[in-house]
């Protein structure tokens, strides 16, 4: 099997984005996992329904619009919580679909513990997941909706650190003493997203503390949006929704364990629906 990943994600729509990004496939079967990931974590879940109102974000928490914060750093001394830090598993992704009603316009949901649950000095494991209804025929801009998932400099207290596929977060005590939550920072992405980005429909948002474990499971996830949005190194998602590889040597080839990966989870969910 040289060259060619020979496995599909089966009765699941990849159409792409025409217009939309540069060879964007659609997100819907990833979207779906995140979806199931949450229910079959339902006990461990807390979801609000409704963001937090945008004034309240401004005039609680200091939420700025684009271009309007100002740069700020939280030193280790100041830090109540850490998120996503080395030490630690992290994961961010950006899931967009064109499907309707499958994105929960406002949601935000915690799995795991909160920002003010966490214990003085934690290191929590984190997950970041934002998933995006896009409007037909209003093509998002890609840099724009992946600047925005960082919140740089628009939260005070809150400061974000950007890796390939991961973030690592440090949420101050003046921040946390206020009543910082992910509800805050879920809604500050809402509004973010709802009302700045061209394209977008509606925005939902999932944090994710609960393990490692959990969090691994989300980078799986991330992982195979890379190859979606046409980032990966070797892989891409092919016309007829096939994942292909531009290697020639699975042998030799340092993707080899992604490859399989994926083709595992896919082999169950095939082995599920059948």
């Amino acid at each position: 099997m040289n060259g060619y990943v020979n496995f599909k994600n089966t009765n699941e729509r990849t159409e792409e984005f025409s217009g939309d990004g540069p060879g964007w496939g659609d997100m819907l079967p990833l979207v779906r996992r995140v979806k199931e990931f949450i229910d079959e974590r339902c006990g461990a879940a807390t979801v609000y329904s409704e963001p937090v109102p945008a004034a309240v974000l401004a005039g609680k928490f200091g939420f700025a619009r684009r271009g309007g914060g100002k740069p700020e750093v939280v030193l280790a001394e100041e830090t109540s919580v850490e998120l996503g830090c080395p030490a630690v598993p992290s994961a961010a992704v950006l899931l967009l679909t064109r499907e309707r009603g499958v994105v929960n316009r406002g949601a935000v949901t915690v799995i795991g513990a909160d920002i003010p649950d966490a214990d003085e000095g934690a290191k929590l494991p984190f997950a970041q997941v934002v998933m995006i209804e896009t409007r037909r025929g209003v093509p998002p801009d890609p840099f724009d909706l992946d600047n925005i998932q960082y919140l740089m400099h628009r939260l005070p207290g809150y400061m974000t650190r950007s890796i390939p596929g991961k973030l690592w977060v440090r949420v101050g005590r003046k921040a946390k003493a206020a009543g910082f939550s992910f509800h805050t920072s879920g809604s500050a992405l809402i509004e973010a997203y709802q009302s700045e980005a061209a394209g977008v429909a509606a925005a939902e948002i999932v944090f994710v503390t609960s393990s490692a474990a959990d969090v691994k499971a989300i980078s799986a996830i991330a992982a195979e949006a890379e190859i979606f949005m046409g980032r990966h190194r070797k892989l891409f998602l092919g016309a007829d929704g096939e994942v292909e590889c531009s290697d020639l040597n699975c042998d030799t080839c340092d993707e080899k364990p992604a490859c399989d990966s994926l083709r595992d989870i896919v082999i169950k969910r095939r082995k599920l629906k059948s």
